[in-house]
């Protein structure tokens, strides 16, 4: 971020509009809506990409002409819930098949450089905005509310590249099944560019999930495929997923885009003279009633009206989100566990009356470092579990150690392990005859040959008795793929 951003605009934490519209239950026409000035700076980003570069007009208009999914698209039916054993996967696979033109708009679109989703629906092609595939900001003219329409699309199309890579692997077309899962990874790593924190937590979500899926399918057939598609991916596709990214992800920010909203929104509960207007932050803020806040017990709106009474003025509000945020901002781009890390936050010394605004604007930023560490640990671990299936595929057996497997079999520095406080490695075990049960929501799976794991937020190796992906107990295993072991796809 440059040292010479507009102070109020840098200053606003970035979770602050996504806890206003998705923690606030709140009436149409409280805040006020968003002067045109909003969006020309919500699309000022994206405006500095060649439009060649930006994939969301092309992709969309192929969504469109997908035809229905058989089933609808949710919790029970998507990316990680597809595969051949499932019921009525024939029709599924018919489904995936008949949509090939989203298939080659994946393909075509993955050396794009971000989405490019407009903020707003002014200047957007009609049908996109019958069809919900916007990113709304103050609908309505309620500027606390916010609307994602389009991720849904992505929901979709993860659930099609996962069918039609399970069919072409199950009729050998191995190659083509990863030119097109490869094309979706880097689709969804620009998605991950985007401004606002709701769609970034998305699309880092749909993107670990996408890279748990590729683990599922190159143990399942890792077996049966060319050892030289195997090493190309472990070495050359997986690794540059996106040109200078690294396997710390350096190149993800924190979304801004909530930054300039939050302004607008701030302001909108002060009078003209700098102070809470009663009645506006009374409104605003009597609608949050969940028991994690601090300020539970002022639920009812006369009591907000206190709290009104006595927070802090506009300026000051302002100065405290600009240490709050600059803060977090540090944290983000510096080492995951230097020692300004285990430090206490300004957020933890701030005054949760007199800065409420503050206290429950910044609350949710650990979902974001969260979703990032297991982000890293899911890239990182599908780089190494593609580099052990390849080595053998090759040699016929697992590596005892897993250094044999360095430079020929996958870059060393993708064997990187984000929970690791030292900034090691993950770890790896050859079990040789040996089994190993794991615990964990998938119930016990029983492991035989190797195992790949991370640590979690304990930050602790436990021997891989339990997993869970990105939790704060257990370790996380990455390889090998617990899902298509519990679901007994045999290698």
């Amino acid at each position: 971020m440059q040292s010479n951003r507009l102070s109020v605009l840098r200053s606003l934490p970035s979770i602050l509009a996504l806890a206003f519209t998705a923690a606030i239950a709140l009436v149409p026409g409280q805040a006020d809506a968003q002067s045109p000035e909003l969006f020309k700076k919500l699309n000022a980003p994206a405006g500095r990409v060649a439009e060649n570069l930006k994939s969301a007009t092309r992709l969309f208009t192929a969504y469109i002409d997908m035809t229905k999914s058989p089933q609808e698209v949710g919790p029970e039916f998507n990316e990680t819930s597809i595969w051949p054993g499932m019921t009525d996967f024939a029709e599924v696979a018919k489904w995936a098949e008949a949509n090939s033109v989203m298939g080659k708009a994946l393909l075509e679109l993955q050396n794009c450089q971000i989405l490019g989703v407009p903020y707003g629906t002014e200047g957007v092609d009609p049908k996109f905005v019958e069809r919900g595939l916007t990113a709304e900001i103050g609908v309505g003219g309620d500027l606390t509310k916010i609307r994602f329409g389009y991720l849904k699309s992505l929901d979709t199309i993860g659930a099609y590249v996962v069918a039609d890579m399970y069919r072409q692997c199950e009729a050998g077309a191995f190659e083509d099944a990863f030119k097109l899962g490869i094309a979706h990874l880097r689709l969804l790593r620009q998605a991950c560019d985007a401004q606002m924190f709701e769609e970034k937590l998305a699309s880092m979500t749909l993107l670990a999930d996408a890279f748990s899926v590729h683990r599922d399918i190159l143990y399942v057939y890792s077996a049966k495929m060319a050892p030289e598609l195997l090493k190309s991916l472990s070495t050359k596709e997986y690794p540059f997923l996106m040109p200078s990214e690294n396997e710390r992800m350096k190149r993800l920010e924190m979304p801004e885009g909530d930054l300039l909203v939050a302004d607008e929104l701030i302001k909108s509960v002060f009078n003209s003279g700098g102070t809470v207007s009663d009645e506006k932050f009374a409104k605003t803020f009597s609608g949050l009633q969940s028991v994690d806040q601090p300020l539970t017990t002022f639920g009812a709106t006369k009591r907000w009206a206190k709290i009104a009474s006595v927070h802090g003025s506009l300026e000051a509000t302002l100065l405290k989100l600009n240490a709050v945020y600059d803060d977090w901002w540090r944290r983000w781009r510096l080492p995951a566990y230097g020692p300004m890390i285990s430090m206490p936050t300004v957020l933890s010394k701030t005054n949760p009356v007199k800065y409420a605004a503050v206290v429950l604007g910044v609350k949710d930023i650990d979902r974001l470092f969260g979703m990032r560490r297991r982000l890293i640990a899911e890239f990182d671990g599908t780089v190494v579990s593609a580099g052990l299936a390849s080595y053998r595929r090759d040699l016929g057996q697992w590596p005892n150690d897993i250094k044999m497997t360095y430079t020929q079999y996958f870059p060393k520095k993708f064997n990187f392990d984000p929970y690791e406080k030292g900034y090691g490695q993950f770890t790896y075990e050859f079990l040789g005859s040996k089994e190993r049960g794991i615990d964990g929501d998938l119930g016990r799976v029983v492991v035989t040959g190797c195992v790949l794991y991370a640590r979690n937020d304990d930050h602790e190796a436990n021997g891989a008795s339990r997993h869970s992906a990105g939790g704060t107990n257990d370790d996380f295993v990455l390889w090998p793929a617990l899902r298509a072991i519990s679901r007994g796809q045999a290698k």
